[in-house]
């Protein structure tokens, strides 16, 4: 009975049923071996991932009700995923969407004159120039806007709680189907979108507008709330459709002004 080296604990077979370490023997110290654990990270890896991607894209709520049942061993962790979306997206931006540049918020119909104000009084403070200020915004709020993001799940865990109180769902299940929500938003909306506008506008750019082609993708994720709601929240037809406008409402109104209002704000409270 072998003496774990890890933890100190005696066991029997391969692994430790204290910790779960490996009994490595001369075999494991090959060369064949490292190839071999390699091979079997990025293939464990990879499919996890495309298992997760998938059935994100094509059963909405699936991995989230699977989650949250204890069906977790096929799928990437969902926060791991979002992480993954957000860094992707951050370091390859087709999109300005989620960060942006600082003359945006000025012209922001809920919170612009209030940001105007703050901009005049941060070039009073800090003696910048109108350009040197916005450069120095958009570059801090590059790494802002990047933690923030964690901020939008549990602002959608609690729209889910608003609109779902009755199903006494856990908040963990909420705030699992707020990661895949938003997973899909950035992939929908940051991946998925601009490659579609520039394919179409380079194919026929007379016959689609950029209207239209965003009108589509809106459409096309309020039909993928609609189906991810249906399979969560097991509800009637008409309180379903009334679930689904509420959680897309709500949804689009957190990311368009209260985490790009909490960006910009401690964007400037950042530059000195």
């Amino acid at each position: 009975m072998p003496n774990c080296l890890n933890c100190h604990q005696y066991f029997e077979g391969k692994f430790c049923n204290h910790c779960g370490q490996k009994c490595y023997t001369e075999k494991d110290k090959s060369l064949k071996s490292i190839l071999n654990e390699a091979l079997h990270f990025f293939t464990h890896l990879e499919g996890k991932l495309f298992t997760t991607l998938k059935t994100i894209l094509f059963r909405p709520g699936k991995m989230s009700s699977d989650y949250s049942r204890g069906i977790r061993q096929k799928y990437y962790k969902p926060i791991s995923f979002y992480l993954l979306c957000v860094l992707l997206y951050l370091v390859f931006p087709m999109f300005s969407g989620l960060n942006m540049e600082m003359k945006f918020y000025e012209v922001n119909p809920l919170y612009g004159e209030l940001a105007a104000k703050q901009i005049v009084q941060k070039m009073a403070t800090t003696g910048l120039s109108r350009e040197a200020l916005a450069e120095t915004f958009h570059r801090k709020s590059e790494s802002t806007a990047k933690v923030l993001l964690l901020l939008l799940i549990p602002f959608t865990a609690a729209i889910i709680y608003l609109i779902s109180f009755k199903s006494k769902r856990w908040m963990f299940d909420n705030f699992i189907l707020a990661t895949e929500i938003n997973s899909f938003y950035i992939i929908l909306f940051y991946f998925i979108f601009p490659p579609f506008v520039i394919g179409i506008n380079y194919l026929r750019p007379s016959t689609v507008s950029e209207g239209m082609a965003s009108l589509a993708i809106i459409l096309t994720y309020v039909v993928y709330v609609f189906f991810l709601l249906r399979r969560s929240l097991q509800l009637k037809k008409f309180p379903l459709l009334l679930a689904t406008i509420k959680l897309v409402l709500l949804h689009t109104f957190t990311i368009q002004f209260i985490y790009k209002f909490i960006v910009f704000e401690c964007t400037m409270l950042f530059i000195q």
